[in-house]
């Protein structure tokens, strides 16, 4: 080892990395200063010492991760003479979740359908829409537009693009109702009259066609030509999304009918944070009930303090938005869906969700839907209880029951009935999670524990939390009395061969139906197969998303039969596929854009749920999720794109 070798180790053993890297780089060791750069997460460096190092993949990779353009530019000019690298390197970006630097590294290979969707994913619904009409597909660039409206109704420069779209394609009327709809004072007013000047021509209205003349020469702008439409707009990433001046967007997370969460980071403090936007948009009747439980979590949050309880880092009037920190742990709902856990486990989470409970009640406040969604982990792996908005603050003028807030399955037999929520209701929902935890399945599902180190003494505590209300511990200190009253066994056991999810349902039940065995029956006037599934809370609403995307792609959801508690979902047998075809991947990446905006996610992505169904692709149901991360659907993608090759057995779920 050389003299400068061994100093670069020296420095690199004392943590002292970024003089390591400057040394090497200095002496002309681009690699080992790249590896220096990116290991003290100074990525812009590591990316300039990957393009000295002549790897503009890598040098890509690392200029995303530092969100710097000009590096990203560079990498993508040294890519272009290698075109399957740059598509490797495109889709390694989108499957990280850096969906801008791939949509950018798409338009600069020139495939414009591909930028779209990677821009769409990335929440730049402008830019897709754009990227869209290029690529010459109106449909879904209005797709793009339109739902860009929909969430931001001021969103001038949409409405603009959305016009000129709806006008290049003969559609003028419904073109001119949509640009007329900005706003004098708007800076894309200018734009909105000339196309405005060209539909009016089209349709002959001679005294239209000389006020908007009128108006344009009075701003300043007289019309340049009116038989000529502009080409239609390139592509082009929009620039960095700060919000409230201090949050600098990484991505969206979730989107529901009355609320965004996005990954930020903090400007000032560099922390991750999560913004929770309220985005109702309308303000009456549900839309006023969602914003007043939307603030009623920044109030009950702001009383709080407890290290298992997510903690408010501000409340945003003008969003509203509230802040909280970041849980790069992901929810107990994913936890429990990658796995079993040890007893042990299970209850160290429930003792921290009744500690959080035991402060909140000692504050006058109820959560409410306690459930496996709401619990969240830290790096570390700490459990803190999430989602105060359905949180009942005690007031002697308010009485609110549990008839339309709180998730079913892990809500107190009292809530379901219509009684007012109260503490044991809260430690019932504790009790719910530490059941799902133990046996793979709310309480209702009636399914065994998992382990078999269990012994009937630590069911019975168990079951003494989800027991009726007389039953139950008094309050959610008792609970983790109870809790701690026993060693619980830490060995993880075995994942469940099958867990019974479909109904249980009979010819007399319904005639037309013939079993196939498990959840699959063969509709005989129909001809077609299709999924048979009991409608417990949780799988109705991943089924309900199915049929709020309503894409082609996606098995479709053919009926809920409330008489006899039954979901009907079609199912398509899997077969022995080849690797995905491009059209056959953008097919089936719109099919998860489309339910991620129905506020879904599939799960289980794999060859086991990907079927062909005459011309085109189809991903299955999946009765039993691995996974709710909408980045990891994505990027499971990516693996189908070449690995579609073994054999499928028939009928797996």
């Amino acid at each position: 080892m050389t003299p400068l070798e061994t100093r670069i180790a020296e420095l690199e053993r004392g943590d002292r990395l970024e003089e390591a890297a400057a040394l090497a780089e200095e002496h002309g060791r681009v690699a080992d200063a790249m590896r220096l750069w990116e290991r003290a997460c100074n990525f812009g460096r590591a990316a300039a010492a990957a393009l000295a190092a002549g790897d503009p993949r890598a040098a890509f990779d690392l200029a995303a991760r530092a969100r710097d353009e000009q590096l990203e530019a560079q990498a993508t000019d040294a890519l272009r003479g290698d075109p399957e690298a740059a598509a490797a390197a495109a889709r390694t970006a989108s499957a990280k979740g850096q969906h801008l630097a791939a949509a950018r590294l798409w338009s600069a290979l020139g495939d414009g359908h591909a930028a779209a969707l990677e821009f769409e994913a990335g929440g730049a619904w402008l830019s897709a829409g754009r990227a869209f009409d290029a690529a010459g597909d109106p449909k879904n660039a209005a797709r793009c537009f339109d739902g860009l409206l929909r969430a931001e109704p001021n969103h001038h420069a949409a409405r603009v693009a959305l016009g000129d779209l709806l006008t290049r394609h003969g559609r003028l009327h419904p073109a001119v109702k949509t640009l007329q709809a900005v706003p004098a004072h708007a800076p894309e007013r200018v734009d909105a009259l000339r196309i405005l000047r060209r539909c009016f021509d089209a349709l002959a209205l001679r005294e239209a066609v000389s006020d908007v003349e009128r108006e344009l020469d009075e701003l300043g702008a007289p019309e340049r030509s009116a038989s000529i439409p502009p080409p239609p707009p390139t592509p082009r990433a929009e620039p960095e999304q700060v919000l409230f001046g201090r949050y600098r967007v990484t991505r969206e997370v979730a989107r529901t009918a009355t609320a965004r969460v996005l990954e930020a980071v903090c400007r000032i403090s560099h922390d991750r944070v999560a913004v929770k936007i309220f985005s109702a948009n309308s303000l009456r009747d549900s839309g006023r009930d969602a914003l007043r439980r939307f603030e009623r979590e920044a109030v009950a949050l702001s009383q709080l303090r407890h290290p298992s309880i997510l903690p408010l880092y501000a409340f945003l009037p003008e969003g509203p938005a509230v802040v909280l920190p970041w849980m790069a742990g992901g929810s107990l709902a994913d936890l429990i869906a990658r796995g079993p856990l040890s007893p042990a486990r299970a209850v160290e989470i429930t003792l921290a969700v009744l500690s959080a409970l035991d402060q909140a009640h000692r504050r006058g406040i109820l959560h409410r839907d306690v459930k496996p969604g709401n619990v969240l982990f830290d790096e570390a792996g700490a459990a803190h209880l999430a989602d105060f908005g359905t949180a009942h603050i005690s007031d002697s003028a308010a009485t609110v029951t549990a008839g339309i807030l709180g998730t079913l399955a892990y809500m107190a037999p009292e809530q379901r009935a219509g009684a007012p929520a109260n503490i044991q209701s809260d430690v019932y929902g504790a009790g719910a999670l530490l059941w799902h935890a133990l046996t793979g399945a709310p309480p209702d599902a009636g399914l065994p524990p998992l382990s078999r180190e269990l012994g009937e003494e630590h069911l019975r505590v168990a079951r003494a939390l989800i027991g009726e209300q007389g039953a139950r511990p008094a309050d959610a200190q008792a609970a983790q009395a109870q809790l701690r009253s026993m060693p619980w066994p830490r060995e993880v056991p075995e994942p469940r061969a099958d867990v019974a999810v479909a109904a249980v349902v009979t010819s007399q039940d319904h005639p037309r139906l013939e079993s196939l065995g498990g959840p699959l029956y063969r509709d005989v006037v129909l001809g077609r197969a299709l999924l048979v599934l009991g409608s417990d809370p949780g799988l109705l609403e991943r089924v309900l998303c199915f049929a709020r995307a309503d894409d082609p792609s996606l098995a479709a959801v053919l009926a809920h039969r409330p008489e006899s508690s039954t979901l009907w979902v079609e199912d398509v047998p899997a077969a022995p596929c080849a690797p995905l075809t491009d059209d056959e991947y953008h097919e089936l990446r719109r099919a998860l854009d489309a339910l991620h905006r129905a506020g879904g996610v599939h799960g289980r992505v794999d060859r086991k749920h990907v079927a062909r169904q005459g011309d085109r692709m189809l991903l299955r149901f999946p009765l039993e999720p691995l996974h709710h991360e909408l980045a990891r659907d994505y990027a499971d993608l990516e693996r189908l794109r070449s690995a579609l090759t073994a054999p499928v057995h028939q009928g797996n779920h």
